[in-house]
């Protein structure tokens, strides 16, 4: 069977390459520095409680650090995986128990201090996860370095959680460390207090200064630790003894440091967490001391107790390198109730959160506050500002009614009397009303609407009016329903885009002549108003002329059906007859009123009125 040639491709996985320690630093970089702004803002959020009630701002605080606890434990979790096994002395039996899923469940009390040896920078990391599983890592007060204070996001953080900060000045820190206790001083409210005794991490450099120390008091150093400091821990019992009825001492010690090398050199936060190469495990030992039983009261002798347990822990570390674990309780007591309290033994279980979710807490009052806002404004921030942006436009072009005021007064007129015909007293003779109206004024018109801006829908093409026949067919033009006396003249706060059109004289369809001194009736006309063009003939007062009270129009000549007259609207002198008569002949008008013309018999055809140029009916 002939074998198959393949080329050599490049590699598909490489472990801790470049590639996946920068994809490993991104992520995890982005994911810490957003968990930590966002306790920030929750915290910044917060801090009012302070002056309204200091016990709200505790509570408030206490849910920030317990987000924070969460925060390195789901890192931890992702980015730098291990197992934690845990045991203990007699002292704490029914105080390390086993859940049935495997998980690590601590009983230990709310109040207490609790110590340990500082091995790597992440010690307080795992012993924080031990106060998440008793419920506590909500209520951990921590001593730390006076230059911590000073990190970006951290150290605010450190300070919103009433961290310690000591300047390692016994003098210039005894006030202050006075200050922070007095408020931890109270037995109700729950408070773990955490300190590192040695006051830094073992390293070669703090290696050599506990050497020197213990050859400069004629003491023994340690081996796998630093000399403690009992000035500050004595100070802290002497302050809580009173409310704490415990001090709780934990052994730390990291799975996979060769002897004669250190624990902080190895597991590095750039290897744990950048580079994914985090301890094999962490084990703990942990034990417990009456603080009625430590010596706080003499110095001398709480020097000598604490150097006495520095001891024994380097016995642990010691027979830890040898054997690879610590002592484990296995004891069981038998309580006078009858119950039974065994000892633990070793417990291991992963660095976890119980529930996937609860990395949620982090970022829910940010997210909370973000709701809130969305809610109160009810629009997505684009809209908002494309509405505040169209808002700022159209407040610039149309600032106000002056500003339209302002166009139409600059603008051409568009209303032009002429009264050139005007014979009598009274209104012209002649309105033209044109559309000629500049696009400024037009424009700003039109975003006022018609109701605001009173405009009126003109046609582009004028017709005649009432009263006024038609050239081509020789009759008068029908009237339309509307007429110009029925239009309002626009308000003036409107800023119409013509003049306001003087409301002519009613006139009623039958003009009658009335006898001297009697006033003439008002004249009823109907016009479109719909034109661009509209010539009005205005009315004037009409001459007295004397009418005969039943007049009778016949048909002249052959054109028998002659056209139909419409009612006069204020003009000077009677329409013509229709068919044959003679230009300034007929029968004389008569003017006088007390003179009462002749009665004639008259067959009018309906809704047909003739009279003569000088008003008498035709032969």
């Amino acid at each position: 069977m002939a074998k198959i040639k393949t080329r050599p491709g490049p590699a598909t996985h490489i472990r801790n390459g470049e590639y996946s320690a920068a994809t490993r630093a991104l992520a995890l970089g982005s994911y810490f520095i957003s968990g930590c702004m966002a306790i920030n803002a929750s915290q910044f959020l917060g801090a009012p409680l302070y002056l309204i009630n200091e016990n709200w701002y505790n509570s408030w605080i206490a849910f920030t650090k317990q987000s924070w606890g969460l925060l390195t434990t789901s890192m931890t979790q992702c980015w730098a995986p291990t197992v934690v096994r845990v045991s203990g002395h007699k002292s704490i039996r029914g105080e390390l128990l086993r859940t049935i899923d495997g998980n690590l469940l601590s009983n230990f009390p709310e109040r207490m201090i609790l110590i340990a040896n500082h091995q790597i920078y992440t010690d307080w990391l795992y012993l924080w996860w031990i106060g998440y599983t008793n419920g506590m890592h909500g209520r951990i007060y921590v001593v730390l370095k006076e230059s911590l204070r000073r990190i970006p996001v951290i150290g605010w953080g450190m300070q919103f959680s009433q961290f310690i900060f000591l300047k390692r000045n016994w003098e210039a820190d005894k006030d202050q460390l006075a200050a922070h206790l007095q408020k931890l001083n109270d037995a109700v409210a729950p408070m773990w207090l955490m300190l590192f005794p040695e006051g830094t991490n073992l390293h070669p450099d703090t290696r050599k200064g506990s050497k020197k120390w213990a050859g400069k008091n004629k003491i023994p150093d340690m081996q796998h630790q630093l000399l403690p400091r009992s000035k500050g821990l004595r100070f802290c019992i002497q302050q809580l003894r009173r409310t704490v009825p415990y001090v709780y001492d934990c052994t730390i010690a990291y799975e996979g440091v060769p002897t004669g090398e250190y624990a902080s050199e190895i597991f590095t936060i750039n290897a744990a967490y950048f580079g994914g190469k985090p301890p094999k495990s962490v084990n703990m030992y942990w034990r417990r001391f009456d603080i009625w039983s430590i010596p706080v009261d003499n110095a001398r002798d709480f020097d000598n107790w604490l150097r006495a347990r520095w001891i024994e822990k380097d016995q642990l570390l010691d027979n830890y390198q040898k054997t690879g674990r610590f002592p484990a309780d296995t004891g069981v007591d038998e309580l006078p109730d009858g119950r039974k309290r065994r000892g633990a033994g070793y417990i291991e279980t992963e660095i976890k959160p119980n529930k996937w979710y609860e990395y949620l807490q982090i970022f829910a009052p940010v997210g909370m506050l973000a709701f809130v806002l969305y809610m109160f404004y009810g629009g997505l921030p684009k809209q908002f500002m494309k509405d505040v942006g169209q808002r700022a436009v159209e407040q610039s072009q149309l600032e106000g009614p002056e500003n339209l005021e302002q166009l139409i007064n600059s603008a051409p007129r568009i209303v032009e009397v002429d009264s050139t015909n005007a014979s009598t007293v009274g209104a012209p003779s002649r309105i033209k009303i044109t559309n000629q109206t500049p696009a400024a004024a037009k424009k700003a018109i039109k975003k006022l609407g018609p109701r605001q801006s009173g405009e009126r829908n003109l046609k582009s093409k004028a017709q005649p009016i009432a009263g006024q026949a038609n050239k081509t067919s020789g009759k008068p033009r029908k009237l339309n329903a509307k007429s110009v006396g029925d239009a309002k003249p626009p308000k003036l706060d409107a800023k119409p885009e013509v003049d306001a059109v003087p409301k002519p004289p009613e006139t009623s369809h039958r003009a009658t002549n009335r006898s001297a001194g009697e006033a003439p009736k008002k004249l009823e006309t109907k016009h479109e108003t719909n034109a661009s063009h509209v010539k009005v003939a205005a009315p004037t007062k009409l001459k007295s002329v004397s009418t005969p009270k039943k007049l009778s129009t016949r048909r002249v000549g052959s054109n028998a059906s002659g056209p139909r007259v419409a009612p006069n609207l204020g003009v000077q002198s009677p329409p013509k007859l229709a068919g044959k008569s003679t230009k300034g002949k007929g029968a004389p008008v008569n003017e006088k009123a007390n003179n009462p013309p002749k009665k004639l018999e008259i067959k009018p055809k309906p809704n047909d009125h003739h009279t003569s140029k000088q008003g008498m009916p035709s032969k």
